[in-house]
């Protein structure tokens, strides 16, 4: 692979006009402190994360998820995980922070809107319940390519469990906190969904097809 300016200004401009490719690769250039005769492979991956952000303004929702992955397969990525997150969650304001965070991995990784917005409340959904009900948590934010382009999201908390799951899960169950209904409604728009809950804590994984 040659990883010089035209090379990747080419890759660029399948996706968006190449005035806008052209801005684009040198304001990333810019602001990675990388000259236009510069661009080996180390420097191609520091820029494949910017790179990406900014395709993702410009390219027309039909065609994000193809720009990302082709602007990632040719400049390669600096880290095993380059848009994963693992956040703590112990307070309200954590709950839009998270929410943000999924909608910066989904922006990167090159989803939907509708998509997007399923993540996005998911996460929201599965915080709110960590802080209300179990004193907080860890929740991951991973994108995967395994069989089929999906996020996954794991909310796994040491609280004292859900005695009345199978209740919560059916929909029978009637709280005047609301306790349940973050649950129900993140099964509802996730595309594959698991519980389990103990006295230890509690494990939900959602999966969204992107």
């Amino acid at each position: 692979m040659q990883g010089d300016f035209d090379s990747v200004l080419a890759v660029l401009q399948r996706y968006i006009s190449p005035v806008n490719a052209r801005a684009l690769l040198t304001r990333v250039l810019r602001d990675e402190g990388v000259g236009r005769h510069e661009l080996s492979p180390s420097n191609l991956r520091r820029c494949s994360e910017a790179l990406r952000r900014g395709l993702g303004l410009f390219v027309p929702e039909a065609q994000r998820a193809a720009a990302m992955r082709e602007i990632t397969e040719y400049c390669g990525s600096d880290s095993l995980d380059p848009v994963g997150s693992r956040l703590e969650i112990r307070e309200e304001a954590d709950i839009g922070r998270v929410r943000l965070e999924a909608r910066r991995i989904c922006g990167t990784v090159g989803t939907t809107s509708f998509a997007m917005q399923r993540v996005a409340t998911i996460v929201s959904e599965l915080a709110r319940n960590m802080v209300l009900y179990a004193d907080g948590g860890v929740l991951e934010i991973v994108p995967t390519d395994a069989g089929a382009k999906r996020i996954v999201v794991r909310a796994e908390d040491h609280g004292p469990g859900i005695r009345n799951l199978e209740e919560i899960m059916s929909g029978k169950y009637k709280s005047k906190t609301g306790m349940g209904r973050g649950l129900l409604g993140t099964k509802r728009l996730a595309d594959h969904f698991e519980i389990k809950s103990n006295s230890r804590g509690t494990l939900v994984v959602a999966e969204v097809n992107v």
